[in-house]
């Protein structure tokens, strides 16, 4: 195979017919991070973006460490990585050495904020003694790396000095969180150190034009996610002083073969409102050559593995979509798996791409008759004709014993121990609205924030068992908040009135509709705890109002902007009036206080043309009422 030299190994090559002189530096950022490690996930964006621009001066080594919570990568390798823990003193995360030195400046010494232009820039103007060039080639069956390191001294030097040789992927990508923290991109991650995280020995003396060449040859780790990623980054450190002398690294080589059925835009979790289920799979050549078939075999829960082989070309870098025959589900829910078994009728040495996987929940092919309530004070969760789907999260949506208007129940949201990116759901029967009069959904809400973690919560309503949807209302801290924010998991007192608000979602764009499925769907930023009680799904002018329906007027109902909404003898404190557009959007929303008589203006001028609904709550009822935009 071809082998990949470091830049250095253009340095080892102008030395030919030239004085010795010193050679240009590559500098070495050693990370100690985790990803169960909320401050490694604000400040990683922003050091690794710093390493990705200086590829030419900066070659990045990531260790995962095993504290402070769950990380799968470290899990594979702390074998190395705790040598590297000590070497270094690292008693936190993140913790970043520039050539063997922690940078201060920031927050506390070593911290990867405290990086910035100027130290790669100082840094890599010092020139070294060495230059350092690697290679590396896989064996026929990629079972085991090659590797030949060649250093070469330009002047001569002295001390304690080891080569270190570590396999690397340069890009790990999850589809979900493998930890807490929400960071599912990691760069540099080490995998392997060989012989071992002491390394090699080197000479304590070197003279001008000394020259050495060390070859090594491992095992690939079975771990390892992605063998087109590995690369070999190697450097020679003074273990005296820590220094960091010299950096290299061989880039990653392409792999002939690599069938792959990894889409992270593809759901972990779905919904189904029949017992079949028509697979539709799609493969992806992420290999140098040509596939002309892909084998494939195929599950669903307790059932047996079907074999299908796909005859189709698909060219580097392209895919196809494949439909499998239709696979019966008897009981749900029942997980859906589908793997590669072989390619063009050989092996595909890239595993960890080679399988898809989709936990399916069938919805109660019963529909419920509006209006709906829901006041979640029966034990059973979730409840009768209601459906969860867990996301894939540490957390989901549980019952909880407080309650909106006593210690009755209500569902919490487990914001507080959910990992940022998760997304969890909670769907209702489906519900027949055609018997409604301006149908609304209201329900309420508590919920507290974590200072510099923002959760959100959609709610989507669909008319096609979930092949679309439409968001119907969404918030997000500290629109979402209605208690502030605590650092401890927030739980509400039952019947507060400072802590629960009422809230509603228009269903007006669905209004007619005989089977209407809608999910409150939760958007983790890993921050703080929800809770969401006595859920309604009625009519605006169903429930005992006409007392208050009467009390509300808007004008004129085609305008070209303006709008008053009249108020008289409404005797709530204050009320919300929120606007929806014609497809039920949610576009703007305030609170207006009212005593006996109020006029509200609001100035539509700024939407577009067409019909919108003024929803205005008050006395705990929401009126509806349509005005027509001619501009």
């Amino acid at each position: 195979m071809k082998k990949i030299y470091s830049i250095t190994a253009l340095a080892l090559t102008l030395l030919t017919g030239s004085a010795f002189a010193q050679s240009q530096r590559m500098v070495l950022a050693e990370e100690f991070t985790q990803a169960s490690c909320g401050p490694c996930a604000s400040q990683n964006p922003n050091f690794n973006a710093l390493l990705a621009g200086n590829t030419q001066k900066v070659i990045g080594l990531k260790y995962q460490t095993n504290w402070p919570g769950v990380d799968p990568m470290n899990t594979q390798t702390q074998t190395w990585v705790g040598p590297r823990v000590t070497y270094y003193n690292v008693s936190g995360v993140p913790y970043a050495t520039l050539d063997g030195t922690p940078q201060t400046g920031g927050s506390y010494s070593g911290a990867p904020a405290n990086w910035n232009q100027s130290k790669i820039d100082t840094r890599y103007a010092v020139t070294s003694p060495f230059t350092l060039s690697a290679s590396h080639s896989f064996d026929a069956t990629y079972a085991n790396v090659d590797m030949t390191i060649d250093i070469a001294c330009t002047q001569a030097t002295s001390g304690t000095f080891s080569l270190r040789v570590a396999l690397v992927e340069k890009e790990i990508n999850f589809c979900q969180a493998p930890g807490t923290n929400g960071e599912t991109d990691f760069y540099g991650v080490m995998r392997k150190m060989v012989p071992n995280a002491i390394g090699t020995a080197l000479a304590g003396s070197w003279t001008a034009g000394q020259t050495q060449q060390l070859t090594f040859s491992t095992a690939i780790p079975t771990y390892v996610y992605d063998l087109k990623q590995v690369a070999v980054v190697v450097f020679i450190q003074n273990d005296a002083t820590k220094e960091v002398f010299q950096a290299g690294i061989s880039e990653p080589l392409p792999i002939a073969i690599d069938a792959s059925l990894k889409n992270c835009s593809l759901p972990s979790a779905d919904i189904t409102c029949v017992s079949g289920f028509d697979p539709s799979i799609t493969i992806t050549n992420e290999g140098s050559t040509t596939i002309n078939s892909v084998d494939l075999t195929y599950s669903i829960t307790g059932g047996s593995v079907i074999n299908y082989t796909a005859n189709t070309t698909i060219a580097p870098g392209g895919n196809a979509t494949i439909t499998l025959p239709n696979i019966p589900i008897a009981t749900f829910p029942s997980t859906f798996t589908c793997t590669v078994a072989s390619v063009n009728g050989g092996n595909d040495y890239v595993t960890g791409n080679n399988s898809y996987s989709v936990t399916l929940y069938q919805i109660p092919v019963n529909v419920s008759v509006a209006p709906v309530t829901q006041d979640f004070v029966a034990t059973t969760f979730p409840p009768v004709n209601w459906t969860r789907i867990n996301g894939g999260g540490t957390a989901t949506f549980t019952r909880s014993t407080v309650g909106a208007t006593a210690a009755n129940g209500s569902t919490k949201m487990d914001f507080y121990n959910s990992a940022a990116g998760d997304v969890e759901y909670l769907y209702t029967p489906k519900v027949d609205l055609s018997t409604l009069t301006n149908p609304v959904l209201t329900f309420k809400l508590a919920k507290a924030s974590y200072t510099g973690f923002i959760d959100q919560c959609d709610i989507v309503a669909s008319t096609d068992c979930g092949a679309t949807w439409t968001t119907i209302w969404t918030k997000s801290d500290p629109q979402l908040t209605t208690s502030g924010a605590a650092t401890a998991a927030f739980t509400p007192t039952s019947g507060s009135t400072t802590q629960w608000r009422n809230e509603n979602a228009s269903l007006s764009a669905f209004a007619g509709q005989t089977e209407v499925l809608i999910a409150f769907k939760a958007i983790s930023g890993f921050g703080n705890n929800m809770y969401i009680d006595d859920i309604n799904i009625q009519s605006t002018t169903g429930i005992g109002e006409n007392e208050t329906l009467n009390s509300i007027s808007v004008f004129p109902t085609i305008t070209s902007g303006d709008v008053y909404v009249n108020m008289n003898n409404i005797k709530s404190d204050s009320n919300v009036i929120s606007i929806y557009d014609a497809q039920g959007k949610l576009v703007e929303t305030f609170v207006s206080s009212a005593n006996a008589n109020s006029q509200v203006y609001i100035n539509l001028a700024k939407f577009e043309s067409g019909i919108y609904m003024i929803h205005v709550q008050a006395n705990s009822q929401v009126i509806v009422k349509k005005v027509v935009l001619e501009k």
